[in-house]
């Protein structure tokens, strides 16, 4: 999710992947006082699937302890990744996903040894870093380069790709097409 007006989509995606693979009854859902989910919209959305929405109370973090915690973690590890590289700061959605994705790929109960996944490290790379495209060799002259110069985001939510931004294209690629600094 890169801008707030896109938290109904998510929301709604959301409870509707949930009750589908649960296959339990869902009676409320809770979030905060944002207007993100305060709205005729959402409220309609809940009613129609009879369920109780809820809000935490305003500025009280204590209600939402576990949600405020992974966020405040997932925040510092974005921007510290960031950070690192001097990547440019309208990238911090891309860095929250990465983040997201490696926080998920870590042990889930130290004391079990357990993750969520499967650990696979091989494919991690440094937010930030520099990494080079390779182009389709279709469309190439004899003696043009072989990549593109790009910048890693991270990892592409759909697919096992990763996401890119070409310099000087200036876009976001996702692609499994690319070599590393």
């Amino acid at each position: 999710m890169e801008f707030k007006d896109e938290a109904f989509g998510f929301g709604w995606n959301l409870v509707l992947r949930l009750r589908n693979e649960s296959h339990k009854a869902m009676r409320a859902i809770c979030s905060d006082n944002g207007g993100d989910f305060r709205n005729s919209r959402f409220e309609n959305f809940c009613r129609d699937l009879d369920l109780e929405h809820q809000f935490s109370s305003l500025c009280t973090t204590l209600q939402n302890g576990v949600v405020e915690c992974k966020n405040c973690t997932l925040v510092e590890m974005a921007w510290t990744m960031l950070d690192e590289h001097r990547t440019l700061r309208h990238f911090w959605a891309k860095a929250v996903n990465t983040a997201c994705y490696i926080a998920n790929r870590i042990f889930l109960r130290a004391f079990l040894g357990k993750t969520t996944y499967e650990l696979r490290v091989k494919h991690l790379r440094a937010f930030g870093c520099r990494c080079f495209v390779n182009k389709k060799a279709g469309h190439l002259d004899k003696f043009e380069s072989r990549c593109l110069d790009g910048i890693f985001l991270g990892y592409a939510s759909s697919s096992r790709a990763f996401c890119m931004w070409i310099l000087e294209a200036k876009q976001v690629v996702e692609t499994c097409e690319v070599s590393f600094d």
